[in-house]
């Protein structure tokens, strides 16, 4: 996971993180790799490597995010169709809206959640 830069001796100018979703997760055998590449005070963002097939059942998230897809084709089901999210496509959803995924050939997507500020 990258973190921000600086240190504590040395404060950044700029907060910024730099991360690579396509080497930081592997798929499973019985489900999507998962790795957090992003994790802020504001954000998190998770990275899913499935392979063929594989899927994240029907579930809802409290936060706002938003769907990257970044290698591979999925089928995006919401509440009321099913869209195939293809790479450098996103999709925003509210909190709590019902969505399942499922890869077709196998691919990577990115999940970043908006958190609350405190």
């Amino acid at each position: 996971m990258s973190k921000p830069n600086g240190t504590s001796d040395n404060p950044p100018l700029f907060e910024y993180v730099i991360a690579d979703p396509l080497s930081a997760a592997t798929p499973r055998p019985k489900g999507p790799g998962a790795a957090v590449i992003v994790d802020t005070e504001f954000t998190k963002v998770v990275a899913f490597t499935f392979g063929p097939g594989q899927e994240l059942r029907e579930h809802a998230v409290h936060h706002p995010g938003i769907i990257t897809a970044i290698d591979g084709t999925f089928e995006f089901t919401l509440p009321d169709r099913t869209v195939d999210l293809q790479p450098g496509q996103v999709v925003h959803l509210a909190p709590l809206v019902p969505h399942s995924v499922r890869s077709v050939g196998g691919g990577t997507l990115t999940v970043a959640m908006l958190l609350p500020h405190s």
